[in-house]
């Protein structure tokens, strides 16, 4: 089973049979991320009606980067939570609030039903910052390539710290990663893989 565009669960088991080969299952999981949703995200950059695809994209690094760092899925009823923690780390700065504001009404809106909600915008190139900034109308305007850098960079934040050797994260990430594997992986047999 492919886990990322280049890597198999295999080759994940295998960087832990035995010793454990941090670099390579680094490498796997920042294929994984980087591989199926931050770059062809980065891709549509260029493209001047791709903001609300490349929101979806950025959404779903978001959600996934937060299970890693965290070591589990999303808890059921706690997505607010995992919007605050990446939204207000320091390569967004927003507030709680603002935070709360984009999922529900950015990326519940642009997921569900294609369309943002409340007064939210989303520009090319404006506004110039990652903040959103408020509108005379009562919303809010985003800068959706802002919005992918800032991701991209809290995203290589993470991984410059898994391979600077912190022993929480690695361990988060590795549950991560096993967990997708165990409930995804089917063996040839058919069964799931244990």
């Amino acid at each position: 089973m492919k886990i990322s565009p280049r890597y198999t669960e295999r080759q994940w088991r295998a960087a832990f049979a035995g010793s454990e080969n941090w670099d390579a299952a680094i490498n796997i999981v920042e294929d994984r991320i980087r591989g199926r949703w931050l770059d062809p995200a980065g891709r549509l950059l260029r493209d001047r009606h791709s903001g609300f695809a490349i929101l979806v994209l950025d959404c779903v690094v978001l959600e996934s980067l937060w299970g890693f760092m965290n070591g589990k899925a999303i808890p059921r009823g706690r997505e607010d939570q995992v919007y605050r923690d990446i939204l207000t780390g320091p390569r967004f700065r927003w507030t709680a609030a603002l935070s709360d504001s984009f999922r529900l009404f950015v990326r519940n809106g642009v997921v569900h039903d294609a369309e943002t909600r409340n007064g939210w915008l989303v520009g090319r190139t404006t506004p110039p910052t990652v903040v959103p900034q408020p509108d005379k109308a009562g919303g809010y305007r985003l800068n959706r390539t802002r919005f992918h850098r800032a991701l991209q960079e809290t995203f290589g934040d993470w991984i410059a710290e898994l391979r600077a050797g912190d022993a929480g994260l690695r361990n988060k990430m590795r549950n991560r990663m096993n967990q997708i594997v165990a409930r995804h992986a089917v063996s040839l047999a058919g069964g799931p893989v244990m």
